[in-house]
């Protein structure tokens, strides 16, 4: 804790929200971009270093069958419950990055990327949490009622479900956490470093996100960049990334689950297209969500300025 603490010299502004918390005397846009530069690279080289690694243990430890390629093609295809540690692994890396990149380039203390006041308000995060799987299980159970040619109630599960489901609940909340201190932590706070409105931020980290998870359908495009400024214009409100966490848990949690025991995880994985219809029950959900938490917020009052000392 000494170490950080002679690293992380620069004051953090007093009363300012979250996307301006590396607006620090020295800043300049230069470190921030660079610093975004530098993580975006690292995360194009960490990433599949650390799940080719991971694939290369798991084909060494199952007695090397067929080409590696192959076997490295069915874990990031999640075929096999392994393949959630392989993919969500690599993606976990955006923690470290993040918090590298805050100290090292920024001199901040880390645990400003969670929230103004430095940590995790894990009262808040298990609030926005619970709320994030209710708002979205009530919009899926309308959704389906509502399905042309009726509900659809059957389960199928698919072959070696529970594996995939407990490999799931303990990786898929590291991933989604990992994405949004990137993508809605450090992007937004290295961006509001440079530009004062909050929306140049906002957007631009939400454009960022829409590229990584690549795809040419413009309605997944679309559903995805609703995510990314709904999520960012949520941590700017409550002051930090625990909604957006939240609903991020939420949302890739219950989607894995419906498909182990519907169709598959691969098949979930494979999806690089949706319809409009889809897209938009997606982003009513999102929106759903958003409000209920912007509600809630007026009441519990999460701190969304730094503090102000005396």
């Amino acid at each position: 804790m000494s170490r950080v603490t002679e690293i992380a010299t620069e004051r953090v502004p007093a009363g300012v929200d979250y996307t301006h918390v590396l607006r620090t005397p020295t800043a300049s846009p230069a470190a921030a971009l660079m610093g975004v530069m530098l993580g975006v690279l690292s995360f194009l080289v960490a990433t599949p270093l650390v799940s080719q690694g991971l694939a290369a243990l798991y084909w060494l430890a199952v007695g090397r069958p067929g080409e590696f390629t192959d076997t490295y093609r069915s874990l990031v295809g999640y075929e096999v419950p392994f393949g959630l540690v392989v993919g969500h692994a690599g993606l976990a890396m955006l923690i470290p990055i993040s918090v590298l990149l805050v100290l090292f380039v920024h001199r901040v203390r880390p645990g400003f990327l969670s929230s103004v006041v430095g940590r995790v308000r894990w009262r808040w995060f298990a609030l926005t949490l619970a709320v994030g799987f209710a708002s979205l299980w009530l919009v899926l159970l309308v959704q389906n009622l509502t399905a042309p040619g009726g509900p659809s109630w059957a389960v199928q599960p698919q072959a070696g479900a529970l594996w995939f489901i407990l490999v799931m609940l303990i990786t898929t909340p590291i991933q989604a956490a990992a994405e949004e201190y990137f993508f809605r932590g450090y992007l937004m706070q290295s961006l509001g470093s440079m530009v004062a409105s909050p929306w140049f931020g906002i957007l631009v980290s939400a454009a960022v996100f829409t590229l990584f998870h690549t795809s040419t359908n413009i309605a997944l495009v679309v559903d995805r960049f609703a995510f990314g400024v709904l999520a960012g214009w949520l941590v700017v409100r409550t002051g930090g990334l625990e909604a957006a966490i939240g609903a991020h848990i939420a949302n890739n949690v219950s989607a894995f689950f419906i498909a182990a025991m519907t169709t598959s995880m691969a098949q979930v994985k494979a999806v690089t297209e949706v319809t409009w219809a889809a897209a938009a029950w997606d982003i009513g959900r999102f929106a759903l969500f958003t409000l209920v938490i912007w509600l809630l917020a007026r009441g519990y009052k999460p701190e969304r300025v730094t503090p102000v000392l005396a």
